[in-house]
Formats: structure tokens, C-alpha cells, sequence
């Protein structure tokens, strides 16, 4: 649920600027702006820029954030700042016809700026998988590719509709998601990343905690029984390190099953760590790591 002072935020950016779109309930319509397709696009964060580019406008995307990588192709692109500190100067030099960014305040602000000075804005959340659909859905309305985003989403629905087939088993395997080692902190429940463990047909060896991300202790480690140690890659480290360095840490836990059993994985980080349209790819990821002998 979004804190009361995150809608307030919301609201008042979209009341003072009257071009910041929200994805909610309600779809958003353009057409009665009379607002032709954006030639000129700048996206906040990687995971909007790969909605943006699965729609088909790769070629309209002039600005991107730090660490925007997928598709390759989007690397050369004008850098307008980070995920955390958008540049808005940055971004009025390209002078673009549409914003996309995500609901997080740094973003929600650098939106309700650029929307006070006329630009065109649209944000969108992406906190569970649920929202990725209304995401790629909300940029769709805001391109004019409305057809391409059902597409889009039908066809995510369709693959992990299959993947539900086929990993229903009983018991599933505990998975312990890493997100830091030291101090340790993993991914809890009320994450998407939960929702990936789930649809690759596990379960999250940790039960529900009150932060998303929570710090754990040894002995909650060994008490949870863990069948499975997934760890994401890290900006900037190779997976063969990150691999070896990976299996050093967790040799301390010997009485844990994934350890005992040599099961910890060290996986790329931006296929599973980042929510968008290659969300399949994330979950056969891990599905492959689940998998027995």
C-alpha cells in the first residue's frame, strides 16, 4: 500500500504540473489531448527503458539513466543522471516530448519539475509483477502503442502461465534471495522477488518480516533449513568471482542443506534484480537453479 505522504506527493504533482499521468484504476487516455506519438524520449530508470524499447522505440529514446544497458544498443545513448539523481538540466538539453519515470520521490519530483515547465511526463510503479503489467500498459497509452503493449503483457501472462505448469511440486524448495552478505540481508516476502521465487516454483525460506530487505542473523540462516542460495551479481563483478567469493562466505554455514549440498548461485544480477519485460527470462533463471537432479 503507498504511504499516505507518497500519494499526497503524487496528487500534488499531478495537480500543480497536468502532465504527470499515474497508472491506477483508471486507464489513461490521450487521445482527446489530440497528442501525436513522442518522437523524443527520455526514461529515469533501466527498467523503463526496456518497456520502452520492447514497445518498439529504441529509436525515439534520446536520454537514459546510469546503468540503462538493455538492449545493448541503448548504452550509447545521452546519460541524463542516475536512477537516484535525475539531471534535469540534462534532460531539458535534449528537449525531449515525453518523460518516463518511475514512482519513486527523486523521480516523482525530477516529473512534477519537468512537468511545471511543460514537458511531457508519465510515471508508473513497478513494485510487483502486477505493476509491471499496468507499467508497460500506462507507457503504451502514453506512445500511442497501446496494441503492442497488450501484446506485450499477454505474452508474459501466457509463458509464466506455462512455467506454472510445469514447476507445480510439492514440497518446494526453501530459497534464501541474498541481496548483501555482510551484514546479511535478504529479500523478504512482500517483494517482487518473492513473486519471481514463487512462479519459478519455490518458496522464500524467510517468513514475513516488517522491512522488505531485512538484515538476518546466523542463526535464523541455519533455523530456516535452506534448500537453496540464490545471490544476484553485483555491478561490476564478474559471475566466476562473484561465484568463488560466494561459496567462501557460505562455507561457514555447513549445516545448511544449500550449502551441504553445494546449491548456492550466484546469477545475473540485471536479468533477475530488474523488474520489466524480460521478467520470463528471470524467472527461468531461477527455475534452472531450483531445478533437482
Amino acid at each position: 500500500m503507498i504511504r499516505w505522504w507518497l500519494l499526497l506527493l503524487f496528487l500534488g504533482v499531478w495537480m500543480g504540473a497536468g502532465s504527470v499521468f499515474i497508472k491506477g484504476d483508471a486507464p489513461v487516455d490521450l487521445s482527446h489531448k489530440g497528442l501525436q506519438g513522442p518522437q523524443r524520449i527520455v526514461s529515469l530508470a533501466p527498467s523503463t527503458t526496456e518497456i520502452v524499447c520492447a514497445l518498439g522505440l529504441e529509436d525515439a529514446l534520446v536520454g537514459v539513466t546510469q546503468f540503462s544497458d538493455y538492449p545493448p544498443s541503448v548504452v550509447g545513448k545521452a546519460q541524463v543522471g542516475s536512477f537516484w539523481q535525475p539531471d534535469i538540466e540534462a534532460v531539458i538539453g535534449l528537449q525531449p516530448d515525453l518523460v518516463v519515470a518511475l514512482d519513486v520521490p527523486q523521480q516523482t519530483e525530477a516529473a512534477g519539475r519537468l512537468g511545471r515547465l511543460g514537458f511531457r511526463t508519465v510515471c508508473v510503479r513497478d513494485g510487483y509483477v502486477r505493476e509491471l503489467f499496468e507499467a508497460i500498459e500506462a507507457v503504451g497509452e502514453a506512445t500511442g502503442r497501446v496494441t503492442e503493449a497488450a501484446a506485450i503483457v499477454a505474452a508474459i501472462k501466457a509463458r509464466l502461465a506455462q512455467t506454472g505448469q510445469r514447476v507445480r511440486v510439492n514440497p518446494r524448495p526453501r530459497v534464501l534471495w541474498v541481496v548483501q552478505r555482510e551484514p546479511l540481508r535478504v529479500a523478504g516476502r512482500d517483494t517482487f522477488v518473492n513473486e519471481l521465487i514463487q512462479l519459478a516454483g519455490g518458496v522464500n525460506a524467510i517468513g514475513p518480516t516488517v522491512q522488505k530487505y531485512p538484515p538476518v542473523g546466523a542463526e535464523q540462516v541455519v533455523g530456516r533449513q535452506v534448500d537453496v542460495i540464490i545471490e544476484p551479481s553485483m555491478a561490476g563483478y564478474d559471475l566466476r568471482g562473484q561465484q568463488r567469493t560466494a561459496e567462501a562466505f557460505w562455507g561457514r554455514y555447513a549445516a545448511v542443506p544449500a550449502v551441504r549440498n553445494g546449491r548456492i548461485y550466484v546469477i545475473d544480477g540485471d536479468t533477475v534484480s530488474r523488474l520489466g519485460p524480460r521478467l520470463c527470462e528471470g524467472v527461468s533463471v531461477v527455475e534452472r537453479c531450483l531445478e533437482t537432479d
